[in-house]
């Protein structure tokens, strides 16, 4: 199935939420059309209930819409956040994982939709453990994905991250390139997210989760390998699982279709309690 099947049948739509402190934050809406099964019957249950919030790597929202596509086009009403997009001269969220953790954290604290599954890919891995962290009190049924998770202890210092850089990204493909015009927008701002990003001890965090944690990670990602993908499941405890998918570093767009499902399958587990 291609990309521009996976949104036959769903609609797409943009808004602004305004948090408690001011801030604002952009969220890119995917939801099954009203009577429409979505693409394909075999992988869409029309009982199914659900949301999805996927948190991008680096701000960079563009990538992953279309996996979220996909998983409306499955039965979860999904959001992707853009949080270093500009409203104006209004606030926006600090381009940090703490900054970025806090708005999107706020947002969800307010929503009370049914089963969620946050979902964060590389950067945004540790943005959505941090939301997930400021949120899983209040009595909302969760559950995290985090998919390709920076950094390693090793790749915190350059001699570790650069080699890592050189071959994390091998299985992917060219059109990934559309991140370009995110990346116009958001410039220095990934800067500071890597440096905050690898200042962060994802391993220190894990443990403190009390929602169901799923770690993932492509085959040939040498930013997230496996045996950092079993570290992080085993220190976040029992309801924790690791799984290793196709790809590299940006399966979440080279494989949507296979990550959606891994997102879906998630949701469900959360949902049976």
């Amino acid at each position: 199935m291609t990309t521009d099947d996976a949104r036959v049948g769903v609609d797409e739509s943009t808004r602004w939420a305004r948090v408690e402190d001011g801030t604002w934050l952009r969220l890119h809406r995917f939801a099954a059309t009203a009577g429409v099964g979505g693409p394909t019957p075999d992988v869409c249950d029309p009982g199914r209930t659900g949301t999805a919030v996927l948190v991008p790597g680096l701000g960079l929202p563009r990538y992953l819409l279309p996996v979220a596509a996909r998983l409306a086009g499955m039965g979860l009403e999904t959001f992707v956040v853009d949080a270093l997009a500009r409203h104006g001269r209004a606030r926006r969220a600090a381009p940090t994982i703490a900054g970025l953790a806090e708005v999107t954290a706020a947002w969800l604290a307010r929503r009370d939709q049914g089963p969620t599954v946050v979902v964060g890919h590389s950067t945004g891995a540790q943005v959505a453990l941090e939301a997930v962290l400021r949120t899983q009190r209040t009595g909302q049924a969760l559950a995290l994905v985090m998919a390709g998770p920076t950094f390693t202890p090793a790749q915190r210092r350059l001699r570790g991250l650069v080699p890592a850089a050189l071959t994390a990204y091998r299985k992917d493909t060219p059109k990934e390139l559309v991140v370009l015009k995110d990346v116009a927008r958001v410039r220095t701002d990934l800067v500071r997210i890597v440096q905050s990003a690898r200042r962060h001890p994802v391993e220190d965090r894990v443990p403190l989760l009390a929602v169901p944690l799923t770690v993932t990670a492509g085959e040939a990602d040498s930013f997230a390998p496996v045996d950092w993908l079993d570290l992080l499941a085993a220190r976040a405890g029992a309801a924790s699982r690791s799984v290793v998918l196709p790809g590299s570093h940006n399966n979440v767009f080279t494989h949507p279709g296979l990550f959606a499902r891994l997102v879906v399958d998630a949701c469900e587990r959360v949902a049976e309690g």
